[in-house]
């Protein structure tokens, strides 16, 4: 009985027309099966940092792949192609990993991840962070360090200087000058103000420059008057004018010296007879090398007299009158810081 129930199957199933058909569905779905495996079938290449490494995968996008993988990749983390991105046999994956680095700005530090490629990149890609800190780089007149276009490596510190461009006006005042004026008709020593000084203004334009807030420089770019300063005029009085016994008298000089006499018959060093007359021109003794000899001089209490004698001690400023008796003479006795009015000197008179 089996035996013919087994022959009945190998007959009908091998020979019929129905197994037949099964057989050559089997065979499709087994050869598609396998064509479409071989398809999914994916040599991939994946490039984390400059590292390279080849996946044999049956995933269809970026993300699956590096998941299947488990490659993690972080929020600012470079991936091309995008993770969404389909992908195909020998496509390469590149994955740049960000890293930390340092903006040192004044007196704060901000640390910025970053996967760009140079420091003008991750500023330019990072630009609305920083300005969220308060910082904004403005290239041409900030000074950062190291250059722009310095790569980006994990520890990396930049520094960044704010420079400030300024103009600042201010108005300073403009000094007046002091004119003297030699008057002739005011006595020496007296000064009269003609015209009050009045200082001016000017309006001057600073370029100012300030790092972080600091000045380093300031450069005047223009200078504007606007109000201009008025001289101060004083007469100085040049006539030189003292009160004698005979009234008021013009000098050239006056020289204050330690005054004693002398009499007898004797003959100057100019070789004139020397004289007193205290109405007149009398004679005195002097230094040569502190008043000229042949000079017209009033020595107060005594009166005009010329200098015409030498003598052996009379040095310096030491003047000898002469007087007409030793009486006389010890009468003067010796006197000191006696005023000897210069009225004028040899040739002037």
């Amino acid at each position: 009985m089996v035996e013919k129930w087994k022959k009945n199957l190998r007959n009908n199933f091998t020979n019929s027309p129905k197994a037949k058909i099964i057989t050559g569905t089997v065979g499709v779905v087994l050869v598609t099966l396998i064509v479409t495996l071989a398809c999914m079938r994916k040599n991939i290449t994946i490039i984390v940092d400059g590292k390279e490494e080849t996946f044999i995968t049956y995933k269809g996008t970026v993300k699956d792949v590096l998941e299947e993988n488990e490659i993690e990749i972080a929020h600012k983390d470079k991936v091309q192609p995008a993770l969404n991105e389909k992908i195909s046999s020998k496509d390469v994956i590149t994955i740049k990993k960000a890293v930390e680095v340092e903006m040192v700005v004044g007196n704060k530090t901000i640390v910025i991840k970053t996967a760009e490629d140079t420091v003008e990149d991750m500023i330019e890609a990072e630009k609305d962070e920083l300005r969220a800190e308060g910082v904004e780089f403005v290239e041409g007149v900030d000074e950062i360090t190291p250059s722009l276009d310095t790569e980006i490596s994990d520890s990396l510190t930049i520094q960044l200087v704010k420079v400030e461009v300024l103009n600042e006006v201010a108005v300073e005042s403009i000094d007046y000058e002091t004119i003297v004026e030699e008057d002739e008709n005011l006595d020496i020593n007296t000064e009269n103000v003609r015209q009050a000084g009045e200082a001016g203004e000017k309006e001057i334009t600073y370029k100012v420059i300030k790092k972080d807030g600091v000045e380093v420089s300031r450069e005047i770019v223009q200078s504007k008057v606007t109000k201009e300063p008025i001289n101060e005029i004083i007469a100085q009085g040049t006539r030189r004018v003292f009160a004698s016994r005979d009234g008021e008298m013009e000098y050239r000089d006056v020289i204050y010296c330690e005054a004693t006499a002398y009499a007898g018959d004797t003959i100057t060093a100019t070789g004139t007879v020397p004289t007193y007359n205290p109405g007149g021109i009398s004679t005195i003794a002097v230094d040569p090398r502190v008043i000229p000899l042949g000079s017209l001089v009033y020595v107060e209490n005594y009166g005009k007299a010329i200098a015409a004698d030498t003598g052996g001690v009379i040095k310096g400023k030491i003047i000898d009158v002469f007087l007409n008796s030793e009486a006389d003479c010890i009468s003067w006795g010796r006197k000191y810081n006696v005023p000897v009015y210069i009225l004028a000197y040899p040739g002037e008179w």
